[in-house]
């Protein structure tokens, strides 16, 4: 409120000077939240504002918070640096990975898709290498084709955040652990999947924890509406894609779901680490290759 001379009844306080009328109503909006009564007068070049004697203390602490956080606001805020350009080569590497294990599964007998899904009895005998293997099979052309399309579209945004290497050495560990963590999820009966969708819903799991992580690093980010934004997002991106429809009755939705969750937990503290440099990243990239042909070496011959 504002008047022109205050009440002569009240024992008031000024808790505020300010150089224009608008800046000392902003301030007075703040015991208004509180329910107190404020008054803005004018006194010779200033604004003073005043609020009953007894709530001074109060409304003078609240206004100090109240202005520290403005003056944060005003703050100007450094840009993060632009992330890098997607380099071609890395999807390539991927896609042509991906494609040379699907010639070798059309190639060799069927048997080999038994030894390499990720089943989950075996897993717990102590055959963790299906966790790895059963990312590089796949139920057919149109799972294969799929898997392909959506890991080189997520790879394309995984790669400047966390760099090639990097990104898809945790593309893989998103896979393993997500594939492990399915098979406990369904220990009370046997089962068994395979296809690399694991491992791209891991991708997209490494993706939040990116921007999560890339927020939290900017104060005036850290508002919770903004930190939900990229959860709600990759959350609708699973249910739409990792959901299928209903005339794909053999999807594992739940594979889905724990890549994603694991892909979360890789994510974080590799996106709180300083990015790799090159040689970091050369030598992720061929270990996250390395790591798919050894669990296949450890498959058994017969």
């Amino acid at each position: 409120m504002s008047e022109d001379t205050l009440p002569t009844d009240l024992p008031l306080t000024a808790v505020g000077h300010y150089a224009k009328f608008s800046q000392a109503q902003e301030c007075g909006l703040v015991a208004a939240a509180m329910e107190l009564p404020y008054w803005v007068i004018r006194e010779g070049p200033v604004f003073v504002l005043y609020v009953e004697a007894a709530s001074a203390p109060v409304v003078a602490e609240e206004l100090r918070k109240f202005e520290a956080e403005s003056l944060q606001r005003k703050e100007p805020v450094a840009p993060p640096p632009p992330l890098p350009k997607v380099e071609v080569w890395p999807l390539f590497l991927a896609a042509w990975t991906m494609g040379g294990f699907w010639a070798w599964q059309n190639f060799v007998p069927e048997v080999w898709s038994d030894r390499g899904a990720a089943l989950n009895t075996a897993i717990f005998a102590g055959e963790w290498w299906r966790t790895l293997t059963a990312l590089t099979l796949h139920g057919d052309l149109g799972h294969f084709a799929a898997n392909l399309f959506f890991g080189c579209v997520f790879g394309a945004f995984l790669q400047p955040r966390f760099g090639a290497g990097v990104g898809w050495l945790g593309v893989v560990l998103a896979g393993a652990l997500g594939n492990g963590i399915n098979a406990w999820f369904y220990r009370s009966e046997p089962h068994s999947t395979i296809g690399a969708s694991t491992a791209v819903f891991g991708t997209l799991g490494l993706l939040v924890a990116w921007e999560l992580v890339s927020r939290w690093r900017i104060p005036h980010q850290r508002r919770w509406w903004q930190l939900v934004v990229p959860i709600g997002g990759g959350a609708a991106l699973l249910a739409s894609l990792g959901a299928g429809d209903e005339m794909h009755h053999r999807i594992d939705y739940m594979a889905h779901c724990w890549g994603f969750v694991a892909g979360l937990l890789l994510g974080f503290p590799i996106a709180v680490l300083p990015r790799a440099g090159k040689g970091a990243q050369r030598a992720a990239a061929i270990f996250a290759v390395a790591a798919l042909l050894l669990a296949w070496a450890f498959v058994p011959r017969s």
